[in-house]
């Protein structure tokens, strides 16, 4: 096999030799784009010219030009443009504006070429602050649409985010002068390389790199097989992405930013302690505790929370802060829940965290499966991104089980124990226990969480070579989830969730009815565990303890809004609450600060007295489920300022009521006096809680 870069000079040389006997009408010029513009020709690769011509009519015989390109059986996209036209497109379509930006000259009129490259370029340049939003979510899309070369089995080594695309649109940003050019030439001429072998491989034009081709792409390339090649392209699109991610950030902040009155005034927002929200990006306060360890994982599920980005300059700041001391702190746990506990963002915050450093630090397991390709086929994407997959896909069914918190962990290790001579599931659930003690969980939360890594393939396993409706996977599935609801809850979401992620119908109608058929016969079987009355303690009419690290408001009287508004006001967050009516209401309120906090019992109780705090936040709309035991209703919604109260001001008349937050996620239980309609308690529940 020749050298690839000697594959595309030939190709090159070839398109320039048939071009060079074509006969051009006067007074124009033809320019290339594409892969011929950036001399990345390939055997198989599209001829993309442009035929410019002075303002007015199109010049006569334009389309007999192009017959001796078809003749010669290449493919062609042509058009005919005006340098007005041609400058006109900058504006008007942002992927068509990057490949103006390759125009190189081929024949005809120089003069005409010139003016027309001048015109072009000044254009980007002096309207990249208004496109450069377009320009990026044409980017985000196509990231969308192929994926991260870094990620995925079967790469798209073009359009994939970290490939051939993105290295184009960073030197188009250096060209507008708002970064410096990409220093990534051995990267950019390896994904050449195999993109110019896969297309001869394939004897066509193609940008996914499949495993049967990239097998032979690998020898050719000298490589010991694609596995070993596949790691190199990770790395290489790797740095590639990195280098895209600094010069939008780069560009992002050079820009002006401006409203109707001029310059936009940027605002600092607090989001937790030590952390805030500056203008649209989450980071650190002006004076942050760099020896608290517990900073990296707040700064973590404020991005998620907020979908904010974080720069990298506050990344590489926090790489100061101490390792966590073992067990965590319950605050450490409670955020690294909330950092996998976001649909959207979980995944970036991830890779951004373990990119600087600091997610090996919470899951030093993650160092074995970072890039590990899958031996399995029906496997897109590298085993560390289809774990993230997974916790999105769970992450987006946290209201509907009991507990959010254990599920999202045992779908972060469900695979972590991949690439070994034992069963994944054993080596993972053994990892799991040992994340479970360090994070503090108890014994019980450890059984459950350990269990579930090491019985999530049990259900699909089942489905494929028994009937789900026979007493012999019933009871194949009751002893591996040991008998246990809310293991069962939870395995029964991981189970679609590790499917759905992992490819192509791997989640099918088959797998989808077993799953169902065995859930529903398994959790008839078992007895719910019925929410009960909470017990609160005599404290009096208001007091504020430390009770080994948490800090319990103690309260007594009518006026529920009054406490709580009193807790906001403060930035405290109400991590588990116990309200019991005997007369009047009588509660204990678990709080944690959210800012800078004194929790001095003193200032807190003259703070109630005063009465100047009266209103509690209403809160934003977020997804939102109701359970049913009887007269007790259970709502798990999305965690926010005021759903408590605002949720507790919709029910109708209580006995008792208590919350709590696993994750993200909240979820409040109340004890209803008997006379309700419950169409109308759900309807009441949902228009302050989920917006209809």
């Amino acid at each position: 096999m020749k050298d690839p870069a000697q594959l595309r000079r030939d190709a090159g040389e070839k398109a320039l030799a048939l071009l060079g006997g074509l006969t051009l009408p006067e007074e124009t010029a033809l320019a290339a784009t594409g892969s011929l513009a950036r001399g990345e020709m390939t055997p198989y690769s599209d001829l993309d010219l442009i035929l410019l011509h002075p303002p007015g009519e199109t010049p006569a015989g334009v389309e007999d030009l192009w017959y001796p390109i078809w003749d010669a059986k290449m493919r062609l996209d042509y058009s005919v443009r005006t340098p007005a036209e041609c400058e006109a497109m900058i504006s008007a379509d942002s992927t068509a504006a990057l490949a103006m930006l390759d125009l190189s000259f081929l024949a005809g009129d120089p003069e005409l070429f010139t003016a027309t490259r001048v015109a072009v370029v000044n254009r980007w340049r002096r309207e990249v602050n208004k496109n450069f939003n377009a320009v990026v979510e044409t980017a985000i899309a196509r990231w969308r649409r192929s994926g991260s070369v870094v990620a995925m089995t079967r790469p798209d080594l073009k359009h994939g985010r970290g490939g051939l695309r993105d290295y184009e649109l960073i030197k188009a940003l250096a060209l507008a002068q708002l970064c410096d050019p990409p220093k990534l030439e051995s990267e950019h001429r390896l994904l050449l390389d195999v993109r110019t072998l896969l297309h001869v491989h394939a004897r066509r034009s193609r940008d996914v790199l499949d495993p049967e081709f990239a097998v032979d792409v690998a020898l050719d390339l000298g490589f010991a097989d694609r596995y070993h090649l596949s790691q190199q392209i990770a790395d290489a699109a790797r740095s590639i992405d990195d280098e895209l991610n600094r010069g939008l950030s780069t560009a992002r902040n050079m820009l002006p930013r401006r409203s109707g009155f001029g310059l936009r005034r940027q605002e600092r927002r607090p989001l937790d302690v030590d952390v805030v929200d500056a203008g649209g990006t989450v980071a650190l306060s002006r004076h942050p505790d760099l020896g608290d360890p517990c900073l990296p994982l707040r700064v973590g599920a404020a991005a998620a929370k907020t979908g904010l980005a974080v720069d990298e300059s506050t990344w590489r700041r926090l790489q100061a802060c101490p390792e966590l001391p073992e067990p965590w702190p319950a605050a450490a746990a409670s955020d690294f829940f909330r950092v996998l506990s976001s649909p959207e963002h979980t995944r970036r915050v991830v890779t951004q965290m373990d990119h600087f450093g600091l997610w090996t630090r919470y899951v030093p397991e993650w160092d074995r499966i970072r890039g590990m390709m899958p031996r399995e086929p029906s496997h897109i994407s590298t085993i560390d991104e289809h774990s993230l997959n997974t916790v999105a896909g769970c992450a987006e069914e946290t209201v509907t089980v009991a507990r959010p918190d254990l599920l999202l962990l045992g779908a972060l290790y469900h695979d972590i124990g991949k690439g070994t001579s034992r069963p994944h599931e054993q080596v993972g659930a053994e990892m799991v226990a040992r994340a479970a003690a360090r994070m503090g969980l108890n014994h019980r939360d450890r059984a459950c969480v350990q269990t579930l890594v090491a019985e999530h393939t049990t259900i699909a396993r089942i489905a494929a070579r028994t009937d789900p409706n026979s007493e012999e996977a019933l009871e194949e599935l009751l002893d591996a989830i040991r008998y246990d609801l809310v293991t069962l809850n939870l395995l029964e979401v991981l189970t679609e969730a590790d499917a759905r992620a992992t490819g192509p119908g791997v989640w099918n109608p088959r797998l989808a009815r077993a799953l169902d058929v065995l859930c529903t016969r398994a959790r008839a079987r078992l007895i719910d565990a019925h929410p009960v009355r909470p017990i609160v303690a005599h404290k009096g009419p208001l007091a504020l303890e430390d009770n080994n690290g948490v800090h319990t408001v103690y309260w007594q009287g009518e006026d529920l809004s009054r406490i709580l508004s009193v807790i906001a006001a403060k930035g405290w967050v109400v991590d588990e609450s116990r309200l019991v009516r005997e007369g009047g209401w009588r509660g204990e309120f678990d709080v944690r600060a959210s800012g800078p906090s004194d929790f001095n019992e003193q200032t807190f109780i003259q703070s109630y007295k005063s009465g100047v705090y009266t209103k509690v936040p209403i809160p934003e709309p977020g997804i939102t489920a109701t359970f049913w035991f009887g007269n007790t209703i259970e709502v798990r919604t999305q965690l926010r300022v005021g759903a408590i109260f605002a949720l507790i001001d919709a029910l109708p008349q209580c006995q008792w009521i208590s919350s709590s937050t696993p994750g993200a996620t909240l979820i409040i239980r109340a004890g209803l006096v008997p006379g309700f309609d419950r169409a109308t308690v759900e309807r009441d529940v949902m228009k302050v809680l989920a917006g209809g």
